[in-house]
């Protein structure tokens, strides 16, 4: 079999994606250094396929593509060196090729052979000239360094079309992941949906029903919100509150995260900590980065597994040690782990679930508090540890002491506007159930109606409205007579720093993602209430 036809070599020119491409500027300076350099009028940079010789770039003359039987390049591969030259003018058979023939053709050829690391030859960086030649060595030498830096070039294309490669897998295993866990948690709730409308539901039932939506449907939220902060890790937009608080209250709270999945699946939690230090972290932030440690622990550990909290501090820095009896990390996916969508190769068992977010923007999170994040694994199938290192904190006694605000609460009158009918009803819903008068609205003239009546305590809007969305409604709002005393909240879900920033600077007072966090908008409204008390 011809080499030119070699099912490795046209599989590794074909790998690096570059035939039949456009003209690229770093190939074509490479032709132009060429002829310059070997004062020759052609220069080109010319790929063989299993059938033509294809060219990337040309100096002093147009890009084609020629057949085999058309090309010295094709010649120069068969000859198998990596310098090739050929004089016309002291070769009788080749006085008739294609290239040679006639006035206008090529009496001197000199190429060097483009090979992948492995050796197969791809193409040539080549020189032509009408005139016979007598190169030097210098000039050989000259045409292999510039030669070599057509390989290297190609070698980094090679590389870059690998990492697209991997990322695409990645992307497709991660969506195929998102499909299974979105599906997941939507099939039990709409059986239970379905249980709701029977009406020989009993009371037992119907409160088991309901509790199981809540689980699911908090579920989804969490999915939501891992997009969410992988897509502001990746852009650098959380914006960290570093302050000091209390190892301790950072752990309670992160085992409230994770609380569902350890009782789940019957771990024993144990936690030490011998002088209970304080730590510059995020109060948001510093429990989602022991919540996902938690989590992960709790996913790979056997039912009624151990994990361990160990907190240590040496005056300079904490460390937060969480130690399971899982299945282990084997050596050479310690990284992957810490790769976006990446899950080493437990991702492949869907029956613990997860998307591969947690430890990357665990990780990121770390870093970002100026500390880091480390795992470790003993033999497979012995556990695993996660080291979380911050800095150490002083607390002032004024911290210490601080305390909790005690809050009072008073019926407020809110107006919930949303172009979704559910949304809207749904929020309205809740708030009546707590006692405030509720409007509702679906559109933002409605909304402007019910306000210029009667001003409301507060404004619930999304931002994304039909006509006039939310920032321009909020704009309306404060020209009203009474506009500015409105507490306007925007519910939205567009939930980005960037968007965060321009619902505040439109004129809102909050900004909440959806799925709202109920609980921290009610301590928004409960602070509100506070306030019309005082």
């Amino acid at each position: 079999m011809s080499l030119l036809l070699d099912p490795a070599r046209l599989a590794a020119l074909e790998s690096i994606r570059i035939l039949d491409t456009p003209a690229d500027p770093h190939f074509d300076a490479l032709t132009r250094l060429t002829a310059h350099a070997l004062r020759v009028p052609q220069a080109f940079i010319n790929f063989v396929d299993g059938a033509r010789t294809w060219c990337k770039s040309a100096w002093g003359s147009m890009r084609k593509a020629v057949t085999h039987a058309e090309s010295l390049c094709a010649l120069a591969l068969l000859k198998g060196d990596d310098l090739v030259m050929f004089d016309a003018t002291r070769n009788d058979d080749l006085r008739t090729h294609p290239e040679c023939a006639g006035n206008e053709g090529t009496l001197f050829y000199m190429a060097f052979v483009l090979r992948t690391p492995a050796g197969l030859p791809l193409g040539t960086l080549c020189i032509k000239d009408r005139v016979s030649r007598e190169p030097v060595i210098h000039e050989m030498e000259m045409l292999r360094m510039l030669g070599e830096q057509v390989a290297l070039l190609l070698q980094k294309m090679l590389q870059i079309e690998l990492t697209i490669e991997e990322a695409r897998r990645g992307r497709d295993q991660f969506l195929a992941m998102l499909a299974h866990e979105l599906c997941a948690p939507m099939s039990p709730i709409l059986t239970a949906v379905q249980v709701l409308g029977r009406s020989a539901i009993s009371t037992q039932q119907r409160s088991w029903a309901r509790k199981l939506i809540a689980r699911h449907v908090r579920h989804l939220g969490q999915i939501v919100e891992h997009l969410l902060s992988a897509s502001l890790v990746s852009l650098g937009a959380i914006d960290l509150r570093l302050e000091p608080i209390a190892v301790d209250e950072l752990v309670d709270q992160a085992l409230e995260m994770a609380e569902g999945l350890l009782a789940q699946r019957q771990h024993r939690v144990t936690r030490s900590s011998l002088d209970h230090p304080w730590v510059m972290a995020d109060r948001v932030q510093c429990p989602l980065i022991i919540a996902n440690l938690l989590t992960n622990a709790a996913k790979y550990t056997p039912e009624r597994g151990l994990v361990d909290i160990d907190i240590q501090g040496n005056g300079q820095t904490v460390t937060i040690c969480v130690t399971d009896t899982g299945i282990g990390i084997a050596a050479a996916d310690m990284e992957e782990i810490f790769q976006i969508f990446g899950q080493s190769d437990r991702s492949l068992d869907r029956a613990r679930g997860g998307m591969g977010l947690g430890l990357p923007l665990a990780r990121r999170l770390a870093e970002w508090h100026g500390g880091s994040l480390r795992a470790r694994s003993d033999p497979l199938g012995h556990g695993s540890e996660f080291t979380l290192t911050l800095k150490q904190a002083t607390p002032t006694e004024e911290t210490r002491k601080k305390k909790p605000k005690t809050r009072a609460a008073c019926v407020l009158d809110i107006v919930v506007v949303d172009d979704s009918v559910d949304t809207a009803d749904a929020l309205a819903a809740y708030y009546q159930l707590s006692g405030h008068t509720v409007r509702t609205a679906y559109h933002a003239h409605g909304a402007l109606r019910m306000m210029q009546e009667r001003a409301p305590d507060i404004l619930l809007s999304d931002i994304g409205l039909p006509e006039i969305d939310g920032y321009a409604l909020v704009r309306k709002l404060r020209a009203l007579p009474s506009g500015n005393v409105i507490c306007a909240i925007a519910v939205t879900g567009y939930g980005s720093m960037k968007d965060r920033q321009a619902a505040l600077t439109a004129g809102f007072d909050g900004h909440f993602s959806k799925p709202v966090d109920l609980a921290k908008l009610d301590t928004l409204i409960e602070d509100i209430s506070r306030m019309r008390r005082s």
